[in-house]
Parts: C-alpha cells; structure tokens; sequence
C-alpha cells in the first residue's frame, strides 16, 4: 500500500515522503495513529503542490540571503562601549551586541548564525555571518570608547 507519512517514523521515513509499506502495517499502525495517510491520486498532487511551493520559498530566501551577503561584504560595524585602563573594556563585545548593531542598521540577523571571538579590548575584529548554507560574509567589527559626559 502507497501511503503518505504525516510524521516522521525512525527508520521508516520522514514527514511528506510517499512510501510502500506492508498493507497490514499500514492498517493496523500508521492509518490508526496518525502517522500516515493513504496515498490517493488527489494527496500526491497535493504533496507535490506543497514541495513546489517550499522549494520557491527556499529559492527566493537563498537570493535574498545572497543580496544580503553581497551587502554586508566588508562592512564596518561600529560598536561603542565603556573601556578603562589600557583601552581594557568593561565586560565584552559579543555576537549578540554586534547582531544588535547589525538589526540597527536595517539588517536583523539572529546572533547564532554569527561567529567570532569576544572583544576585551578597544579595536576591530572579523566576524563570519553564516546566513545559509554555503553562505557566509565576513564584516569588520570596531570597538570604540564610549564618550563620557
């Protein structure tokens, strides 16, 4: 029988795959639990429907994270914090400051999808943006001193 898994089931199949399994397993396990819908002419059409449409929606969210990376290519990023003795900054600049710094300037991008090491010190620094796979862009990060008023 033809059926259409509805979740994934481990070692069996994934969610969305139209497989053929044993009329009995089908049956009396997968139909009853919900796991998996008999594969009619109508679901697969509308199986396929649906990963035509997912695979547009990758498409489109690869070049816009292409622009993005054309963008942000070699750009300076400009942090300010609070530093003392030997240009030794209180606490550290991390991914999340410079995601913070990067969704003010018009760009949000979530702080895990940004690697780099934390900044102590006064100065500049790369990051990596990891924005899809086999995407990446590296920018400049520059701590500067906070002005005191």
């Amino acid at each position: 029988m033809r059926v259409i898994f509805q979740a994934d089931v481990k070692g069996v199949a994934k969610k969305g795959e139209l497989k053929e399994v044993k009329d009995g397993y089908a049956r009396n396990y997968l139909i009853p639990k919900g796991l998996a819908v008999e594969a009619t002419s109508g679901r697969e059409r509308e199986l396929n429907d649906r990963k035509q449409r997912q695979q547009k929606r990758e498409e489109q969210e690869r070049q816009d994270m292409q622009k993005l990376a054309a963008e942000l290519k070699d750009q300076v990023v400009v942090i300010r914090a609070k530093a003392g003795d030997q240009s030794r900054l209180f606490g550290a600049v991390t991914n999340a400051d410079v995601a913070k710094a990067l969704g003010n300037m018009g760009h949000p991008i979530d702080r895990k999808k940004i690697s780099m090491e934390d900044m102590k010190h006064l100065g500049e620094a790369r990051a990596v943006l990891h924005l899809y796979a086999n995407i990446t862009t590296a920018i400049t990060v520059r701590v500067e001193a906070e002005s005191s008023q």
